[in-house]
């Protein structure tokens, strides 16, 4: 083969370069696909419950003593504050906290419910700060877990780890926080999850 038929023309090479610039995100993404390269951080402040825990139907009641049916739960997001013992000065500065998220969301701030989880419904109607916890937040849900095996995943979130849960619209706890989570942190994961979600 004669020398000047290996030579590159400059519009070949122009071509080639073109090609292989095209071709480089492709060659990229299959070799991060190959060895299974996964980001370290999403940009989540929560941390992302993989796969998502379904609700059962049944295992809430209201402080009042009134079952809390899960799909009352559903259709809007709902955001989880668990507390275990009375309602005293860091739950209620936690209550102050989430109230000032769903405000933040300003428009959107009616796709987001709050519910405080409490560890038994005898301890809720005992705590002294109640009455006044319904007088500040009529719209929090306060609510504990059944005592049977319904109320199982309840009670598990009661785990001190953490502290928030977020729900999606179809009853799913999806993402969560813990002690002393910040609150711009929980609102710009909502703003997120509001802004690309079609449902609730």
């Amino acid at each position: 083969m004669k020398a000047g038929m290996l030579s590159l023309t400059p519009g070949r090479r122009s071509m080639l370069l073109v090609t292989a610039l095209l071709a480089l995100p492709f060659v990229v993404a299959f070799a991060l696909y190959w060895f299974e390269w996964r980001p370290a951080k999403l940009g989540n402040h929560g941390e992302l419950v993989e796969p998502p825990i379904a609700l059962p139907e049944t295992g809430l009641t209201f402080v009042d003593g009134r079952l809390l049916p899960t799909a009352d739960l559903r259709r809007k997001w709902t955001l989880v504050m668990v507390n275990t013992g009375p309602c005293a000065a860091v739950c209620q500065q936690d209550l102050r906290q989430i109230r000032q998220v769903q405000v933040a969301l300003n428009k959107e701030m009616v796709r987001l419910r709050r519910v405080l989880l409490g560890d038994s419904v005898a301890v809720l109607q005992a705590d002294p700060a109640l009455l006044e916890l319904r007088r500040a937040y009529p719209d929090l849900l306060i609510a504990a877990p059944d005592g049977d095996q319904s109320g199982q995943l309840y009670r598990m979130m009661l785990d001190a780890r953490y502290r928030f849960y977020v729900i999606d619209p179809l009853g799913n706890v999806m993402m969560r926080y813990p002690e002393n989570a910040e609150g711009q942190g929980m609102l710009r994961d909502l703003e997120r999850l509001l802004k690309y979600s079609w449902v609730g």
